[in-house]
């Protein structure tokens, strides 16, 4: 889990909200700072979010670790996780398919596949095509550790100092031509299928009722814009599901906790998703 040391108490939340959600996952480890019995030695300037990830990437494959799940520290889960999944088949679906990586929000109802579905075992993963903006993406996702630690010292060397940031990795590093990243890399990279891969609480969130819960605010957006009244808020086009349902852009946004994600706990009458998310915000700014 990168963070940085102003967002430790964001990643401590985060923490917390993966023990509500996953109960007996694996051990987390916070990159980026310190100040918590989980955060690995800083050993380099915390605003180059490259080089933080990349040197733990060599301190967990020194540890023996192959495969590990990169989570944002404003990236909690916003249901149930689907521990088997999490912890046994994607490791072994990522491995059987030399992946660099499997995405762990997926394709479903409310999103398209857009790239090739293999049939693996009972699951149906999409290798994402050459040409998605974002095939590094950094929603919660399984990687190969050794590849991760590669692309990251290659756009190290790659790219200036002040493009050594999250967004840089995500736009760069999936752009063949810019990133240069290994081809056969960036061809490797795959997303679940989120309804066969999602507990059932995460898979609610795209059943029929949230389905017309959200074309009715669609709708009401629309009507706002056409009267020139202020535009509706639409978080419910946000949630993302599979294994490990998060947010699509976190909890964070701006330097700002997200409007869109208040908004969708509200709509949802559901606190449990912004307990103690105010307090930790508030040690940030300190």
């Amino acid at each position: 889990m990168p963070t940085a040391p102003r967002y430790l108490a964001l990643a401590q939340w985060t923490c917390g909200q993966i023990a509500r959600f996953w109960p007996g996952h694996p051990d987390i480890i916070i990159c980026g700072a310190e100040g918590d019995p989980r955060c690995l030695p800083l050993k380099d300037d915390p605003a180059d979010w490259m080089r933080i990830v990349a040197r733990a990437c060599e301190d967990l494959i020194r540890s023996g670790l192959k495969q590990v799940y990169l989570i944002l520290d404003d990236h909690p889960p916003i249901a149930g996780c689907n521990g088997d999944v999490l912890e046994r088949v994607l490791p072994e679906m990522a491995e059987e398919l030399d992946a660099t990586t499997v995405l762990s929000v997926g394709y479903g109802p409310l999103i398209q596949p857009r790239g090739s579905i293999a049939a693996w075992r009972a699951y149906h993963p999409e290798r994402l095509p050459m040409d998605a903006v974002f095939k590094l993406s950094l929603h919660p996702a399984l990687w190969n550790l050794e590849r991760l630690h590669m692309i990251l010292t290659h756009l190290i060397a790659h790219l200036p100092a002040p493009d050594h940031n999250p967004w840089a990795f995500e736009r760069i590093g999936s752009d063949p031509d810019r990133g240069a990243v290994r081809k056969e890399w960036l061809a490797s990279c795959w997303r679940v299928d989120g309804m066969e891969t999602s507990t059932p609480e995460a898979a609610a969130l795209h059943d029929w009722k949230d389905r017309g819960q959200r074309g009715w605010r669609r709708l009401q957006g629309l009507i706002g814009k056409m009267a020139g009244t202020a535009e509706t808020i639409d978080p419910l086009r946000h949630p993302r599901i599979g294994p490990y349902p998060c947010f699509w852009s976190g909890v964070m946004k701006k330097g700002k906790i997200n409007a869109d994600y208040l908004a969708y706990a509200g709509i949802k009458k559901r606190p449990e998703l912004t307990k103690g998310l105010e307090e930790a915000f508030s040690q940030c700014k300190s």
